[in-house]
Order: structure tokens, then sequence, then C-alpha cells
């Protein structure tokens, strides 16, 4: 049984993940999982990673794109998270209070689903 777009997949692989993360590029309705948002996540980050060790500035190059191109479908699979564990996208604007703001969005990401969240579900 294969799970609707409009529905968080819990235990997602990685590859279901990151697929996932493309085809709901700027969907900032409905919920996704907590591995939902971690593989994506994890992949970007070894995409910034490659960048810092490789110091080539085709690589650079490459990789700015890439997190240009991440960017609106991160911003999204954020929000998604957020109503899952039911508060609003917009709780991610505390990314602008230095570290405290980060730690903050990273416990909301982190935390158990709420079932008060199904209010954010997309319609059927």
């Amino acid at each position: 049984m294969t799970i609707p777009l409009s529905q968080p997949l819990r235990a997602a692989s990685i590859t279901e993940a990151y697929s996932r993360f493309w085809k709901k590029y700027a969907t900032f309705s409905g919920r996704a999982s907590r591995t939902e948002l971690l593989w994506p996540m994890l992949v970007n980050l070894l995409a910034l990673i490659l960048v810092v060790l490789a110091r080539n500035e085709v690589v650079s190059i490459v990789v700015g794109l890439y997190a240009l191109t991440v960017f609106v479908p991160t911003i999204a699979l954020g929000a998604r998270r957020l109503h899952d564990v039911n508060r609003s996208g917009w709780w991610q604007l505390i990314l602008v209070v230095p570290v405290i703001g980060d730690i903050v969005l990273a416990v909301l990401w982190l935390t158990f689903p709420s079932p008060e969240g199904v209010k954010y579900d997309l319609a059927a």
C-alpha cells in the first residue's frame, strides 16, 4: 500500500524521502514525518560538506546552484514537519535568533508527531 503524498510517510527510506522532497517542491500545506525531513537534510548537508572539502571553483558553483534549487523545498519541508507537531510553518522564522533559534527549531523538528497536527492535512 502506498501512502499518498498528502499524508506523512513514517519510516521513509532515504530514496522515498528524497523523492517526496522533490515531488512536493513548493507544497507548504500538509504534514511530513521526521524521516521525510532528516534524509533530505542529510543529503543537503553532505553537498555542503563537499563544497567545503573540494575547494574547487566548478564544484562550488554546482553546489551553489544546488543550494539555490533546494531552498524553496527545504523551507516547504520544514513547514510541513512543523505542521506534524501542530505548529505553524512560520516558526521557522525563529532562525533569525542566533544559536537559540537553531536549537528551538531542531527540537521542534525532532519532536514526536502530535495528533492535533491532523488539522494541517490536505483536504482529500
